[in-house]
């Protein structure tokens, strides 16, 4: 069981902005991991790919982090309003057909739509850490009364 000094602790920086960008994040992370292992088969014979979209609940994570960012001037990436709108809901892992036909040896990768979802889902990652730290920066200036430590 936690001490008090550590809930308090835990309590001080459990901030929305904070809670609905760690969730957003781990999302990001997971379907980076996954992205990089279809890449890693695309030659591999009757491989399917694989993709972990967001799920309504990560979807309104992410909104919300947004949301609470702008409500409190947190600095966010100058990304276009669509990099961080989600490509397609879902809740679990599947494998997620490609648009164009699979090749004649069953594998489903293609490497370019790959390297663009892994540049959107490392934009969508930046924006995430940016209103993370913009957060923190937030409450260690309310600390120290915006002097550097």
């Amino acid at each position: 069981m936690p001490s008090a000094i550590q809930t308090r602790y835990r309590v001080f920086w459990d901030t929305p902005v904070l809670q609905a960008a760690e969730r957003a994040m781990d999302h990001a992370a997971a379907r980076q991991r996954l992205l990089a292992n279809n890449l890693a088969n695309v030659n591999t014979p009757g491989y399917l790919r694989y993709d972990l979209p967001l799920s309504a609940s990560n979807h309104q994570a992410l909104n919300r982090a947004v949301e609470l960012a702008r409500q409190h001037d947190i600095p966010i990436s100058q990304l276009p309003q669509g990099a961080w709108q989600p490509s397609s809901m879902g809740a679990k892992l599947l494998p997620v057909p490609m648009p164009t036909a699979m090749r004649t040896d069953g594998n489903t990768v293609d490497p370019e739509h790959e390297m663009a979802a892994l540049a959107e889902n490392e934009l969508r990652y930046a924006m995430l850490v940016r209103i993370a730290s913009g957060q923190i920066r937030g409450l260690l200036d309310a600390i120290t009364g915006g002097r550097t430590p």
